[in-house]
């Protein structure tokens, strides 16, 4: 029986450790496509800013 649980309880952890890994991995993909969006709209903005610049003179 003991073995029974000490091997379940390893399969327990792995899955853990797994499902850690991968809710770390999501965030990071999320946070790395919000960051992308926000340096495009920077960049969009700067853009749109020089050409009102350049129209203006």
């Amino acid at each position: 029986m003991q073995m029974e649980y000490d091997s379940i309880r390893k399969e327990q952890i792995k899955v853990a450790t797994e499902l850690a890994y991968s809710e770390v991995i999501s965030y990071n993909k999320k946070n790395l496509e919000r960051e992308l969006q926000n340096e495009s709209r920077q960049y969009s903005r700067q853009q749109s800013r020089t050409k009102r610049r350049e129209e203006e003179i």
